[in-house]
C-alpha cells in the first residue's frame, strides 16, 4: 500500500495545473446545447409530466442532434424514452435500437417495467423487439470486452465485502477501516494495470456504470490524488474535444483539489467544502467558468437528481 501511496505523490508533484482550461467557442456552444437538452430532460418525470414538458425536451435533443451527430448516439436512450412516453412508438424503437448497437442500453435495460410500460398501445411491436434484443444480448460484448467487464465486477465486489464488513461490525472500527484502506490500495494499483492493459478506455471501469460511479466515489473522495494524477488529464483532453460533462469535471476538480490540499479556495465554484473554501476572488472564478461554458456564479442552478461520483 505505501508503494502506491509513493507512486501517487511523485505522479502528481510533476503535474501543473497552471493551464487553465479554455474551451473553444464551438465547444462551447455544443455544451450549452447539451446542457439545455439534459435540464429538459430531468424535468420529464416518466408517467407524470404534462405533453408540453415531453415535447420540450424532444425539440431540445433535436436541436443537439443538429449540431453534433455524435450525441445522437450519446443521448439516443434518453431520446427514445422521451419518443416513447410521447407516443411515438415506431420512432422510439429505431432510437432503441441505436442505443442498445452502441451499448448506451442493455437487453436487460429495454425490459425494465418502465420501458415495458410506454408501449402498452402496442405490446406486440415492445415484445417483438424485447425477443430480438434477449437473443442478440449473447454477442452485445466482445471477448475483450467480456475479460475486462469480469474483471471490473471483481474489483466492484472485492470494494463492497470490505465496505460491507465495515458496517457489519462497528465494534470493530479501527481493523475494518484498515481492511477498506488495504482494499483501496489493491483496487488503485489494480486500476492503474487496467489503464495500461486496455489503453482504448480513457476509464476501463466505465465498461460497467455501477462499478465506475461507486469505486470512482470511494477512491476519488478518500484518495483526491488519484483522480488528480489519473483521470484529471484524460478528462480535460476528453473536454476541449467536445466530450464530457464540465459541470462534473468542474466539481470533482474543485473537490480534489481542496481535499488534497493543493488550492486553498474553490476553483471553479462548484464545491467549497460547504462554503469553507469559498474563493473570495469571484471575477477570476466567473472568468474559469465561462471557459469551461458553465454559467456565472449568480446564474448558477442546481438539477434535481443530478449524479456526482464525490461527496
Amino acid at each position: 500500500m505505501k508503494n502506491i501511496f509513493t507512486i501517487l505523490f511523485f505522479s502528481f508533484c510533476i503535474l501543473s495545473y497552471s493551464q487553465e482550461i479554455i474551451l473553444s467557442e464551438n465547444v462551447i456552444h455544443f455544451f450549452k446545447l447539451k446542457e439545455d437538452a439534459d435540464q429538459a430532460i430531468f424535468k420529464v418525470v416518466p408517467f407524470k409530466a404534462d405533453k408540453n414538458t415531453i415535447r420540450e425536451a424532444i425539440d431540445k435533443c433535436e436541436i443537439l442532434f443538429k449540431f453534433s451527430e455524435n450525441s445522437i448516439i450519446n443521448k439516443s436512450l434518453n431520446y427514445a424514452d422521451l419518443l416513447a412516453e410521447y407516443g411515438d412508438l415506431e420512432k422510439a424503437i429505431q432510437y432503441y435500437e441505436i442505443a442498445f448497437n452502441h451499448q448506451k442500453m442493455t437487453a436487460e435495460e429495454f425490459g425494465y417495467p418502465r420501458r415495458e410500460k410506454y408501449f402498452e398501445k402496442d405490446t406486440l411491436l415492445y415484445k417483438l423487439k424485447k425477443k430480438e434484443f434477449d437473443e442478440r444480448a449473447v454477442n452485445y460484448y466482445s471477448k475483450r470486452e467480456l475479460e475486462l467487464l469480469i474483471e471490473v465486477k471483481e474489483m466492484l465486489a472485492k470494494d463492497q465485502i470490505a465496505r460491507k464488513y465495515y458496517g457489519d461490525y462497528p465494534e470493530h472500527k479501527e481493523c475494518t477501516k484498515n481492511i477498506i484502506e488495504y482494499v483501496d490500495s489493491i483496487t488503485m494499483a489494480h486500476w492503474i494495470e487496467l489503464m495500461e492493459k486496455y489503453p482504448e478506455y480513457d476509464n476501463p471501469l466505465d465498461i460497467n456504470f455501477n462499478a465506475s460511479f461507486v469505486i470512482g466515489r470511494h477512491i476519488f473522495t478518500v484518495y483526491p490524488e488519484f483522480w488528480l494524477t489519473y483521470i484529471e488529464p484524460k478528462e480535460r483532453k476528453k473536454l476541449l474535444n467536445g466530450i464530457g460533462y464540465p459541470k462534473g469535471y468542474a466539481r470533482t476538480f474543485d473537490r480534489c483539489v481542496i481535499s488534497s490540499g493543493r488550492e486553498p479556495y474553490s476553483f471553479y465554484g462548484e464545491w467549497d467544502n460547504d462554503g469553507k473554501n469559498v474563493n473570495p476572488n469571484k471575477e477570476l472564478v466567473n472568468k474559469r467558468r465561462v471557459n469551461l461554458s458553465l454559467p456565472l456564479l449568480e446564474d448558477k442552478k442546481n438539477i434535481e437528481n443530478e449524479i456526482f461520483r464525490t461527496y
